[in-house]
């Protein structure tokens, strides 16, 4: 008489397979990502509105080539109390791509009642006119070059 086979878990080969499998490809996510990055390059600037610095102004730099902008970036930067900021593209502080922009300043706060989506202006803020906000009609521009760049000073005016 045969004895019978002995039984396996497939629960449990299956975790072993998988087991490394979940420790490898969040890595090879992350490398595919690098890979679709586009080089950066440090961008540094200033906000004035009337001659006056900005703080916590928002600034978009929307590319006006986007069709290199795989991920449909958009390189960004919060102006500090002297209306300086130093943008960022993908992580904190690494620039943007080289090329040209439309420029779009705001100022922005999130609204106080929890779970809203809506955004709103803070009370004391300055008030940049709302013209200065789309990028597209801002009529302001940055060229960003293929080396680290200061821009001039964005002047806004509130006339």
């Amino acid at each position: 008489m045969l004895s019978p086979a002995p039984r396996r878990c497939p629960g449990i080969s299956a975790l072993a397979l998988a087991l490394p499998l979940a420790l490898v490809l969040p890595g090879c996510a992350k490398q595919e990502f690098q890979n679709l990055r586009q080089p950066t390059h440090a961008v540094q600037g200033q906000v004035m509105l009337d001659g006056k610095p900005v703080a916590n102004a928002t600034i978009v730099f929307k590319p006006v080539d986007a069709a290199k902008f795989k991920w449909r970036e958009q390189p960004q930067a919060k102006s500090d109390a002297e209306g300086r900021f130093t943008v960022f593209t993908y992580e904190a502080n690494d620039g943007a791509p080289a090329g040209d922009y439309k420029v779009g300043i705001a100022i922005l706060a999130a609204a106080e009642e929890e779970g809203s989506d809506q955004v709103r202006r803070e009370k004391a803020a300055v008030k940049i006119p709302a013209r200065y906000g789309d990028a597209t009609t801002s009529g302001l521009a940055a060229k960003v070059e293929a080396k680290p760049t200061e821009l001039p000073p964005f002047e806004l005016t509130s006339r």
